[in-house]
């Protein structure tokens, strides 16, 4: 039942009904209070009522803190996810109420990075974690939201790159690396290793001429064959104590990578191209798509033909 009370700032009106916290509002008349408990009780009544008051007091900051606590920790690139949360949390976003958060915000927020000139892909990562964010809310939390994210266009991406090694390029970098860059550059054209796989190795994990990856990008343990060279890359490496293959951060590794590039004056090629031109090297050694997969960790078939480019020189030589 409803309950009108008059003060100074108008007529306080309070809805009691079982199952239900009490829910209350200040109007500037009693018949504006009386239409808005109708409506209320009518819609306790038949099951639809939604108390949304939660999710409008609670901020997009508060709710990020939380999922910063609670799911970040057990996601895989967490490191790269805190940037992207305290990325939100400094956006014009993060002091609205999460349930206050419509298309049209969201909406302003991808234009805005678009205009700061971040790639349509960084952009798109952005909004899939703002979007997981409410998915976790939604599910988890129990808050009666709906997800903007999902109801505005996300930037256009297209990731496919046909970067292989040119004549003269590996030499070239090789030429300036330091041991650790040496072995991490050969092993990721001879295996098609990711490199945060590459910076996870330990010396436990090689087991004569097999690599075991336990923890991967997808999530699925795999087994990489060694070549020669691989091998001899691995084993020109100095034992660390604590068992790692190599002793920096992946990061540190892709801005060598950069380094060296530039000082070589080797154009468009970044670390993750080793991967391309690893994932080629495979097809064209004669390895089918079902060996090649199995090798590179690739979850689908249509994934691996995009970073597969096979050199046309080793085509002709095959056609005779």
């Amino acid at each position: 039942m409803a309950t009108f009370t008059q003060r100074k700032s108008g007529w306080y009106v309070q809805v009691r009904r079982k199952g239900h916290k009490t829910i209350g509002r200040t109007f500037n008349t009693k018949g504006e209070g009386e239409k808005w408990a109708l409506t209320i009780e009518s819609s306790m009544g038949v099951g639809v009522y939604v108390d949304n008051r939660e999710s409008l007091a609670t901020t997009l900051d508060e709710c990020l803190t939380r999922y910063s606590s609670e799911i970040l920790p057990h996601k895989k690139g967490a490191d790269r996810e805190k940037y992207r949360v305290d990325l939100l949390k400094s956006s014009f976003l993060a002091h609205k109420g999460i349930g206050k958060i419509k298309q049209v915000d969201v909406a302003l927020f991808r234009d805005e990075r678009i205009g700061q000139g971040k790639s349509a892909s960084t952009v798109t990562k952005d909004l899939a974690l703002l979007s997981h964010v409410f998915t976790i809310a939604i599910k988890e939390w129990g808050m009666p939201l709906t997800n903007p994210v999902l109801m505005i266009r996300k930037p256009k991406t297209d990731n496919a790159r046909d970067r292989r090694l040119m004549h003269g390029e590996e030499g070239l970098i090789l030429e300036l690396c330091n041991q650790e860059m040496h072995s991490i550059v050969i092993l990721a054209i001879e295996t098609a290793m990711r490199r945060g796989e590459l910076v996870g190795l330990m010396r436990s994990d090689i087991r004569g001429r097999v690599a075991f990856l336990s923890d991967t990008k997808n999530g699925s343990a795999r087994s990489v064959p060694l070549s020669k060279r691989a091998l001899q890359a691995i084993n020109d490496l100095q034992i660390n104590i604590y068992g790692n293959l190599f002793t920096h951060s992946a990061d540190y590794y892709t801005k060598q990578f950069v380094k060296i590039c530039k000082a070589q004056n080797i154009k468009d090629l970044r670390f993750h191209d080793l991967r391309h031109e690893a994932t080629s090297r495979l097809f064209e050694k004669g390895l089918d798509i079902m060996e090649a997969k199995a090798i590179t960790g690739h979850k689908s078939i249509q994934m691996l033909s995009r970073y597969t480019h096979l050199n046309a020189d080793a085509l002709a030589d095959k056609l005779g």
